[in-house]
């Protein structure tokens, strides 16, 4: 009995530093009628009417299947003679990203991007919208895409917010989603960057509504699971609809590929900076800058570890940190990520 017991510490112990490392597991949708409501109920919040006129961050990992459908979340209706709500979606075409919002002269004020998602890999996907300056923004894969701006809202509390599909058109994403989170406040670049690629705490400041994904086993049935939780606390789960297993989608599915997080390159207008070694046990480079860069480290919570300023191939000493995963990040807000090993 002793000897079961602790292989089985030791086997949970592997599990829980696996789940260190990556996000967890993914929910797919099959495209036909699958989707998570978020009933609006009495919310006065961006859920709703916005009565307490809220800024918004809805941020996502996705990645389209190829299944029809454009909605990947959207809380938008449109009468002809009135407009409210937002949406985000896939153009099936192109694969271009389209964020959505209603504006008070009866139309819709569009963002879309030029990265397309409909490659069959992993995308992440983010839109922020700051209502005291009207100022639209989306993000794919950590890249500024596009902004609008001078935005008057229509928010309006007519449908209900929905994951992978549209209420008022009626229509449903085929695709896997992972790490879902909206925010009443503007996450910035850095911020999107830096978090993107882990879990973040459910405590954070401004985090109302927070879908691990990870309730179910993948290539399972899992027909007991009816509900995505709502890690923040607030009670904003996402009723699942029709998800029964359907093929190798309709169910929970394998997440992030491990090639997707740990990229360590980002490209600027002028130039194509590298981090090396990495992993590394006592130092980091950066190969490709033009000029001193001042930077901060932070590691997976957050919490800034090292700063200071750099030049093109200059040392940055990590023996002293902990092994894992961290990132770099310069003041213009390029981020890398590496491992200490």
């Amino acid at each position: 009995m002793k000897k079961n017991y602790i292989f089985l510490l030791a086997f949970l112990t592997c599990i829980l530093s696996l789940d260190a490392q990556v996000l967890g597991y993914a929910i797919c949708f099959d495209g036909v009628n699958d989707f998570a409501p978020v009933y609006r109920s009495t919310e006065t919040g961006i859920f709703g009417t916005n009565a307490n006129n809220d800024s918004f961050t809805i941020e996502f990992w996705v990645k389209d299947n190829g299944n029809g459908g454009k909605h990947m979340y959207s809380k938008h209706y449109d009468s002809g003679t009135a407009k409210e709500g937002y949406y985000i979606e896939r153009d099936a075409t192109t694969g271009f990203v389209t964020a959505g919002i209603a504006n008070n002269t009866n139309n819709w004020t569009t963002v879309t991007g030029t990265r397309a998602i409909n490659d069959g890999n992993w995308h992440h996907v983010a839109v922020t919208f700051d209502i005291t300056i009207g100022r639209l923004m989306l993000y794919v894969d950590g890249y500024w895409e596009a902004t609008a701006t001078g935005i008057t809202p229509v928010f309006g509390n007519t449908v209900d917010a929905r994951l992978s599909s549209s209420e008022h058109e009626n229509t449903f994403f085929g695709g896997a989603f992972d790490e879902v989170r909206v925010w009443n406040t503007i996450r910035t670049a850095s911020e999107i960057n830096i978090g993107m690629n882990m879990e973040v705490d459910t405590a954070s400041t401004g985090l109302i509504q927070y879908f691990k994904c990870n309730e179910g086993i993948p290539d399972t049935d899992n027909w007991i699971l009816y509900q995505l939780v709502d890690h923040t606390g607030n009670g904003r789960p996402g009723d699942l609809w029709n998800v029964f297993r359907l093929g190798s989608c309709s169910n929970w599915v394998h997440t992030v590929a491990d090639s997707v997080l740990s990229t360590e390159t980002f490209e600027t207008t002028t130039e194509e900076v590298h981090l090396y070694p990495n992993p590394t046990t006592n130092f980091i480079k950066v190969n490709g800058l033009k000029t001193a860069e001042s930077y901060t480290i932070y590691n997976t919570i957050g919490a800034v570890v090292k700063s200071g300023t750099v030049t093109n191939n200059e040392e940055i000493a990590v023996t002293n940190l902990t092994s894992g995963l961290y990132f770099l990040q310069f003041k213009k807000g390029n981020t890398m990520k590496f491992i200490k090993k």
